[in-house]
C-alpha cells in the first residue's frame, strides 16, 4: 500500500486568514472592554462624589459661620474638608421677641467649602447659611453664649 500524496490539515495560507479574522474580530472587542472601563471608573468617581456631597451637607449644619467664619476638618485620612466663610448679611443685635432676658445675633452668610482628596483639590461647593450667636442673659461677650465663642 502506497501512502496519501496528500495529507489532510491546514495550509499556511489557512491558518494566516483564520489569525486576521480573529484579530479584526478582537479590535472591537477590545475598545468596548476598554470604553466600558472608562465609563465605569467615571461612574464610581460620580457616585463617591455624591456620597461625600451628602455627607459634608449633613456635617455643614454644623457648622455655625458666625462662630467659626473658617476652619479645616479631617473626616478621613485621605479626605479633607476646607471652608471660609463670607458674609452675607451682617449679624443683627436685637433682643429675643416673647423673651425678658437676653440678646441674640443673626447674619447670613454663604460658606464655601472645598473637598480635598490625597492632599488634592476634588472639588467645591457653597451653602448659604443662618449663623447666630445668642446670650441669654445679656451678659458681658464670652460668658453664656450658644452657638459663639466660648
Amino acid at each position: 500500500m502506497t501512502p496519501p500524496s496528500h495529507t489532510r490539515g491546514f495550509t499556511l495560507l489557512e491558518a494566516i486568514v483564520a489569525l486576521v479574522i480573529i484579530g479584526v474580530t478582537l479590535i472591537p472587542v477590545m475598545a468596548f472592554l476598554t470604553n466600558a472601563s472608562r465609563q465605569l471608573a467615571v461612574a464610581a468617581d460620580v457616585t463617591q462624589r455624591a456620597f461625600v456631597q451628602q455627607t459634608l451637607l449633613a456635617y455643614c449644619e454644623t457648622i455655625n459661620p458666625l462662630s467659626t467664619p473658617a476652619g479645616e476638618v479631617e473626616l478621613t485620612p485621605t479626605l479633607h474638608l476646607r471652608w471660609t466663610t463670607e458674609e452675607l448679611v451682617a449679624p443683627t443685635k436685637k433682643a429675643m421677641p416673647g423673651s425678658r432676658a437676653g440678646d441674640t445675633r443673626v447674619g447670613f452668610y454663604r460658606i464655601n467649602m472645598v473637598v480635598i482628596r490625597d492632599d488634592q483639590e476634588w472639588f467645591s461647593y457653597s451653602v448659604r447659611k443662618v449663623g447666630f450667636q445668642f446670650n441669654p442673659l445679656g451678659l458681658a461677650p464670652g460668658m453664656g453664649e450658644i452657638g459663639g465663642p466660648r
